[in-house]
């Protein structure tokens, strides 16, 4: 695997091309970029003509070694990889080590290993085992295995404990990559950690050299992974930038331009920015399908274009999806006919859908609610399609959005699809959120490119102050 840094902007972030990929050598992807974050090989609740529909056929994808521990054996005899496996053959994979969008349970690391926690319960895997898995995966690229199980709260004790037992893990899997045929041509991500404390990672920083040696880090090492700040799940976006950010810069502040630098986790959209701020490259969508999770679509701004515009500007990096059609009507006069009828027999709907605002606008979740998971979304950066405001709300998802969910179904309308626990729900969630999340980024690296990153970054924070008004 290939990376080359291609601009640097004064504002902060830098654009650059991933290429060389084992599985797809004429593909390149431009970076700041977001893997399509999958479970079990697939992306949440879409199928590969939806996901292929969504993001383009080369999008490369995160693959949880995680979700694979049980089944080394499978895809040892398979022989063809993951991807193969998975029918998902045209992406590029990269091989993380826990699922970022699953909470792993802390403290469960110990002297024999690593815990993955699988369907099957608990499961310990140390260098040799995890790189046998890895092996059998066929990844492009991968992260070395690490104790990361270093949250806010933990002890220096533990803290300690992580670093030393990491050192021993990463020293093995170089040496197995090294020796290796099947990993020729796979890249290595080599993490960056030391939990919340500076003088950790600076430690961690400086003992670099020493781990990797200079010959087998010009040899061996594609990048580096930004670890050690949370135990995945909700508990990445919870994180603000104040707090990401002087710990993520003594990280990456002194890292070879060269190499890619990854952060995989469910940040929130303004902590992203923040981070590409200080050159970090990829990225995952373990965000939008927590949010997904919880009956969210992604509504914060993040262009002063419309949708359509942001597309013909870019010209190269258009979605796939939004020159195809789905057919859900016979015929446009069928619509325009059923759409006359329906305003006809509305009537004074509109008002009735005003007043319903007002009162949902005013509406505090229930014990019900919050116990069946319907309370209205946690974050400003997304509405709750659960919340009964919309019951009436005849707009799409997000005015102005070119993703199928948005041009073919109305807020009403996924409001009942979750109401009555319909499957279509999560799936319309779900195109829409990883449409928006891809558009996201595509503004992302328009603004690198046009120094804009700054202005980019305040229009997300706008978000907050208008999240009542959506």
């Amino acid at each position: 695997m290939k990376f080359v840094v291609e601009h640097v902007g004064k504002g902060g972030g830098r654009l650059g091309r991933l290429s060389g990929f084992r599985s797809q050598p004429d593909t390149t992807h431009n970076t700041p970029l977001s893997l399509i974050s999958t479970a079990g090989g697939s992306a949440p609740h879409l199928t590969q003509d939806v996901l292929h529909l969504v993001a383009k056929r080369t999008a490369p994808l995160c693959v949880p070694a995680q979700h694979f521990v049980e089944h080394i054996k499978v895809l040892q005899n398979f022989k063809k990889g993951v991807a193969h496996f998975a029918s998902l053959q045209s992406h590029s994979v990269c091989v993380t080590v826990h699922d970022p969008a699953k909470a792993t349970p802390n403290g469960y690391n110990d002297k024999q290993g690593i815990s993955f926690w699988t369907y099957g319960g608990r499961k310990i895997l140390n260098a040799d085992s995890y790189m046998e898995l890895v092996e059998a995966m066929r990844p492009d690229w991968y992260e070395a295995l690490s104790d990361a199980d270093t949250p806010a709260t933990a002890s220096k004790k533990r803290l300690s404990k992580s670093l030393a037992s990491s050192r021993a893990y990463i020293a093995t899997c170089l040496h197995r990559h090294k020796e290796s045929q099947a990993f020729r041509g796979c890249g290595v991500m080599v993490p960056l950690l030391g939990g919340h404390s500076k003088a950790d990672r600076t430690r961690w920083i400086k003992g670099l050299p020493q781990l990797l040696g200079e010959e087998e880090e010009e040899a061996l090492v594609s990048g580096y992974a930004l670890q050690g700040l949370h135990t995945n799940g909700p508990e990445a976006e919870l994180l603000t930038s104040a707090q990401v950010t002087e710990l993520a810069g003594t990280s990456l502040e002194s890292l070879p331009e060269g190499r890619v630098r990854q952060a995989g986790g469910g940040w929130s959209p303004e902590v992203v920015v923040s981070l590409v701020e200080l050159g970090v490259d990829v990225f995952d969508s373990s965000f939008p399908h927590l949010v997904t999770q919880r009956n969210g679509a992604l509504t914060f701004p993040h262009s002063r274009h419309s949708d359509s515009e942001t597309r013909a500007a870019e010209g190269k990096e258009n979605l796939e999806h939004q020159d195809k059609k789905l057919k859900v009507a016979d015929t446009e006069e069928e619509e325009e006919k059923e759409g006359k009828q329906g305003s006809e027999e509305q009537g004074d709907e509109p008002q009735k859908k005003e007043e319903q605002e007002e009162t949902g606008k005013k509406k505090k979740p229930n014990r019900k609610e919050e116990e069946n998971g319907t309370k209205p979304a946690t974050s400003v950066y997304e509405i709750c399609l659960a919340d009964e405001r919309y019951v009436l709300d005849e707009r799409p998802l997000l005015d102005g959005c070119e993703c199928y969910a948005c041009k073919n179904f109305s807020r009403a309308y996924v409001h009942h699809l979750i109401n009555v626990k319909e499957m279509l729900a999560p799936v319309l969630l779900m195109i829409h959120n990883l449409h928006h999340w891809t558009s996201f980024f595509s503004s992302i690296r328009e603004a690198v490119r046009t120094d804009s990153l700054q202005d980019l970054k305040a229009l997300v924070h706008s978000a907050a102050e208008g999240s009542d008004k959506r």
